[in-house]
């Protein structure tokens, strides 16, 4: 393990030297008088040499380590915004087209993310676990591999709403007595709908418009689109596997993957049937659409969780309950005091 982290920190550090070296290189040259003679054959080299040949550099140093080959993407990048740094605005003709690289680098990124999930998935479905707990139990096979809980929290936000977005489109399993949905009456389904026909129209104008000005600027809004696409759909399929829960000593509170947590039936000072007031009060909306149909309010500030590790401290939570005479008949009995 040592020899590898040495190994990989020599490779690291050779490359730093000769990009460093390739940098100054070009800022020689394009301070010289021989810029000035051969302009446009030096922009030329000089474009290519930061933004190509520091990543392929990078990548032969790389390729026989343990450095995940997918931070060539990254460096790319850099390599890229460097040069534009570099060659004066006028010079910059190369490195219009080689920004063209960053289209295939776009899907070559979500065809990974893609690929890598629905194996992930996989190996989940023969263990039998179900779309109701995939998040959890992704962020414990992360966590359960070394993984910081920051960066598992990311990966596994990812992974899940491409999951979802994949994997979500089977029926729900039905509700048990415990269990509870809170997306169709809160008008979602009707947003969900209008959204995702309009996003498509709406990417494809802006994509058109914005090539006359700026080519890479239109692709990257377009990926951007594209991954709203998917979060929407992801979005939309885990709300309809991941009920709200009420069990022995706790609520466990889902918005698909938005939030998730589980509130202690200690923490609850009051249960309130209505809609939370946004030009009175101050809570945690954590309903699909609008502003829920019971209110919580909570004994002291309490933490939440939401979607990439996302922490927020409220005093009142408000929810979406579809079967709402179910759930406080349920809660009743564990808080008869909540409702005096």
């Amino acid at each position: 393990m040592m020899v590898s982290l040495n190994n990989n920190l020599s490779r690291i550090g050779t490359f730093l030297i000769i990009a460093f070296g390739i940098t100054i290189t070009a800022f020689w040259l394009i301070s010289s008088s021989h810029f000035h003679e051969n302009s446009s054959v030096l922009s030329i080299g000089i474009s290519v040499d930061i933004a190509l040949l520091i990543p392929f550099i990078y990548f032969l140093l790389i390729r026989k380590s343990t450095i995940p080959k997918t931070t060539i993407i990254l460096v790319f990048v850099l390599s890229l915004l460097l040069a534009y740094q570099i060659v004066p605005d006028n010079y910059q003709h190369t490195l219009n087209y080689i920004e063209y690289l960053l289209i295939p680098v776009e899907l070559t990124i979500i065809g990974l993310l893609i690929h890598y999930v629905i194996k992930i998935g996989r190996g989940f479905d023969r263990n039998k676990s179900s779309l109701s707990n995939f998040p959890e139990t992704l962020k414990m096979v992360l966590m359960k591999a070394g993984l910081k809980d920051t960066f598992a929290n990311i990966v596994c936000s990812e992974a899940s709403l491409f999951y979802y977005t994949f994997a979500g489109w089977r029926k729900p399993m039905s509700l048990t007595e415990n269990e509870f949905s809170y997306y169709k009456s809160s008008g979602y389904k009707s947003v969900f709908i209008v959204v995702l026909f309009i996003l498509p129209a709406e990417t494809f104008a802006l994509h058109y418009w914005l090539m006359s000005y700026n080519t890479a600027l239109a692709w990257s809004l377009t990926g951007i689109s594209i991954y709203s696409v998917f979060f929407i759909l992801g979005d939309r399929n885990s709300i309809r596997h991941r009920p709200i829960e009420i069990n022995e000593s706790t609520i466990k509170i889902n918005t698909g993957l938005r939030w998730s947590f589980e509130l202690p039936y200690t923490l609850i000072e009051k249960i309130e049937l209505r809609e939370g007031d946004q030009t009175s009060e101050k809570f945690a909306n954590l309903s699909t659409f609008g502003f829920g149909n019971v209110m919580i309010l909570l004994k002291e500030k309490t933490k939440i969780y939401g979607i990439y590790g996302i922490k927020k401290k409220t005093e009142m939570i408000a929810l979406s309950v579809d079967d709402k005479p179910r759930f406080i008949r349920l809660l009743r009995d564990k808080l008869p005091d909540a409702f005096s």
